[in-house]
């Protein structure tokens, strides 16, 4: 953002920031050029249509998506995939949401109806990535292998002063924040702390089992399973230290992290990885999805089982079909 400029300056240069990204990305979905694409999208990052409300995580599903919609495009022999930037704006420094519209034909006719489409860009380290894309398409699951256009969408939302990238550009600390106050629930033995913090029904998932917690007494279990583990005859301290967090929406966090079980300084448990998702309410920050890497093969269970792999949030949402989406 160009410092101290008027909103007509900060509108043009969002907009070339966007054309830019956008002019990279098109060519690369065409040519089916893996490595371009990928320099111009982070990990995780958030991937909507009319069906289908997605994160991805890992390089491979990235690459199994890019690979499908380029085929998509040869099939229907698409020579020219142009996105045009409609509108663009900064939230903050170093995010700018805008929207384009998407044009694939072969030569000079149209295979299918052009359609809008939502993203959010980040700079990282000087170089704009995609964070976020919301499309006019009909697609339940990934890869989207066929380019089909939603007969209606609505995508372009009202603008809320509210989004909370408006306010922070650092989601790690709010990251963290949050998961020392859940954390201190625990430690204090305040269930009612604990539940504050969790937006019912939230989801939570392991290795083997996924789970609604529909109520306090589904949660019950957990909570006092965890303090159970730090009573001093298994641990005496429990610590949440979080990696990496990225806002995936104005009202939205994505998060992981790792939990640390100790007795006298000395590790206890192995650690538990996990990834939140947090939604931001009216009350604040509250948890609404959790992942974590356990192979228990129930729920409730006597103790966790940690194991190296976090499922990914694709792999539950294909487990979770009939499951609500992250809305």
């Amino acid at each position: 953002m160009v410092a101290g400029s008027g909103p007509q300056v900060q509108h043009a240069e969002a907009m070339l920031l966007l054309q830019e990204v956008l002019d990279i990305q098109s060519r690369a979905l065409l040519d089916g050029d893996v490595a371009t694409m990928r320099a111009t999208v982070n990990l995780p990052y958030r991937r909507i249509t009319m069906d289908m409300d997605m994160i991805m995580e890992t390089e491979a599903d990235l690459e199994l998506g890019m690979e499908a919609f380029t085929g998509s495009l040869r099939s229907l022999g698409v020579n020219h995939f142009i996105r045009l930037a409609s509108d663009a704006e900064f939230l903050n420094d170093h995010i700018i949401e805008g929207h384009y519209v998407t044009h694939a034909l072969r030569n000079a006719t149209q295979m299918v109806p052009s359609y809008h489409n939502r993203i959010v860009l980040q700079n990282f380290d000087g170089t704009w990535r995609l964070i976020e894309v919301a499309s006019e398409l009909e697609a339940k699951r990934w890869p989207i292998s066929l380019l089909r256009v939603a007969e209606s969408g609505m995508l372009r939302t009202q603008k809320s002063e509210h989004d909370a990238r408006r306010h922070t550009d650092h989601p790690l600390p709010v990251y963290q924040r949050f998961l020392d106050q859940l954390t201190s629930a625990t430690v204090d033995q305040n269930f009612d702390a604990y539940i504050a913090l969790c937006d019912l029904p939230y989801t939570s998932h392991g290795n083997n089992v996924d789970t609604l917690m529909a109520s306090p007494e589904d949660v019950r279990p957990f909570f006092d399973l965890t303090v159970d583990l730090i009573n001093g005859e298994t641990a005496d301290t429990f610590v949440r230290s979080a990696d990496n967090a990225q806002f995936l929406g104005s009202d939205m966090i994505c998060g992981y992290h790792k939990s640390l079980f100790l007795k006298a300084g000395e590790t206890a448990l192995p650690a538990i990885k996990s990834r939140m998702i947090l939604k931001h309410t009216g009350m604040g920050w509250k948890l609404k999805h959790v992942t974590n890497a356990i192979a228990n093969k129930t729920y409730p269970y006597g103790a966790p089982e940690p194991t190296d792999a976090l499922p990914t949030h694709r792999e539950i949402q294909e487990r979770t079909k009939s499951w609500q989406t992250l809305n």
